[in-house]
């Protein structure tokens, strides 16, 4: 396993598809990221340079899901993997001409309603495959989603912290249909797995459950989290803020506690947003996981339905989210004009209005003690007026169904038997 510290040692590397790593990228907690040529299409590669136990098998999980997950144009896409001589694993993805929604948001600007829900749409987009397996990213936020110059598009980046919600993966390793068993368990075990700027509450408390209760919705509430970010100019939970000014371990754990004891009724709508357009965001960032949107699909279905209509969703629709019948012809013309893409990307390189931070009052109880997986050094954000929001119509309910993972896992535990089936009657 690698164990320099120096990323230009693999600079010049030839792989054995034929990719030569030619130039430093980036870097992550876990892995170095680097342009190769020699494909036939621009390719990154991303090497694993942590050296132990832990990060090797979540880098081996990220390459299973990219590798199994349908292609989808708002993702990354899988090229392939492999290992270097010195045994360092790496995978090879798509290279994305564009820049990211964080350097966008950075500039403290609210984007406007119709340009945030085109954006929120296509993010959603990019989350559905991986949703209908059961499968929960556990890590959205701006700075793993990037806007390409050519074409508009979104594309989601980063597989590292995916939680196998359902069972699935680990299901089909039990039967052989994905090789390995990276999925067996659980190796985020007393660990709080995200962001926390934009986790949902129940990832800061499955720790101390002792078994985990954090499935897509969770994913749903980040969205919800970037969504009011991308409507405002402000983060909703900026860490100065929550951490009352301590730093480190201390500050993290008055954050997380600020954050388990954040209540609905503290939400309030910015200040110029459509009230139908704020009751699908509030459904996103509804405390209790039953009462947002089950899956990005849904936000999604949503968004586009208000874009259509103008209507949002119920304020006391407390069991499911409204997911309404979209014209698909007459959205096909909702998408981001040059003007509008124009002006976005002008944010990248505007200067950040100054920053106003009031710190959150004094919460109740002591601060949860837990180690963090993604501990980032604290965001700030600018203030902004809020003002409440207007009561939203009321629509029909959707349709339920059982949950898609639970389809495709029962779908290809048939397959297998009936191949079974077959070769036993053939001999």
């Amino acid at each position: 396993m690698v164990t320099s510290t120096s990323s230009s040692r693999y600079l010049g590397a030839r792989l054995p598809n034929g990719l030569v790593l030619q130039r430093f990228i980036g870097a992550g907690k876990f892995a170095w990221v680097y342009e190769a040529s020699g494909g036939s299409e621009p390719t990154a590669v991303k090497v694993l340079f942590r050296d132990d136990e832990q990060g090797a098998r979540r880098f081996r999980r990220e390459i299973k899901v990219m590798r199994e997950l349908p292609p989808n144009a708002n993702c990354v896409g899988y090229r392939g993997h492999g290992a270097l001589p010195d045994g360092a694993p790496w995978v090879a993805m798509e290279l994305v001409d564009g820049f990211t929604l964080q350097s966008v948001l950075r500039s403290g600007r609210r984007i406007p309603e119709r340009a945030a829900c085109l954006l929120m749409a296509q993010i959603c987009d990019g989350f559905r495959e991986l949703h209908e397996l059961g499968l929960t990213h556990r890590d959205i936020t701006p700075d793993n989603i990037m806007i390409t110059h050519l074409g508009r598009l979104v594309k989601i980046m980063d597989f590292g912290l995916v939680q196998d919600s359902q069972g699935l993966l680990r299901l089909f390793e039990e039967r052989d249909v994905l090789a390995g068993h990276d999925f067996a368990d659980d190796i985020d075990a007393g660990l709080i797995a995200g962001t926390p700027e934009y986790m949902a509450p129940e990832q800061i408390t499955d720790p101390r459950r002792g078994a985990r209760q954090t499935d897509t919705t969770a994913d749903v509430y980040a969205l919800g989290v970037v969504f009011y970010q991308l409507i405002s100019g402000r983060q909703l939970f900026p860490f100065a803020a929550g951490s009352r000014g301590f730093s480190g371990r201390d500050g993290l754990a008055h954050y997380l506690n600020y954050r388990q004891t954040f209540r609905d009724e503290e939400l309030v709508c910015p200040l110029g947003t459509d009230g139908e357009l704020w009751s699908i965001v509030r459904k996103a960032l509804s405390r209790d996981p039953s009462m947002r949107q089950r899956t990005a699909s849904e936000l999604r279905d949503d968004i586009r339905f208000y874009l259509e209509t103008g209507q949002g969703v119920l304020d006391d629709d407390l069991s499911e989210t409204v997911s309404q019948v979209v014209d698909v012809a007459r959205m096909r013309s909702a998408v981001l004009s040059t003007g509008e893409f124009e002006d976005i990307r002008a944010l990248v390189d505007a200067p950040a209005i100054e920053v106003s931070l009031v710190p959150a009052p004094p919460r109740p109880g002591p601060p949860p003690e837990a180690t963090t997986v993604e501990s980032p050094a604290p965001r700030l954000a600018p203030d902004a007026e809020l003002m409440g929001a207007t009561r939203p119509r009321r629509h029909a309910p959707r349709r339920t169904g059982p949950a898609p993972a639970m389809v495709v896992a029962l779908a290809l535990i048939l397959i297998a038997a009936g191949v079974m089936l077959v070769i036993a009657l053939a001999t």
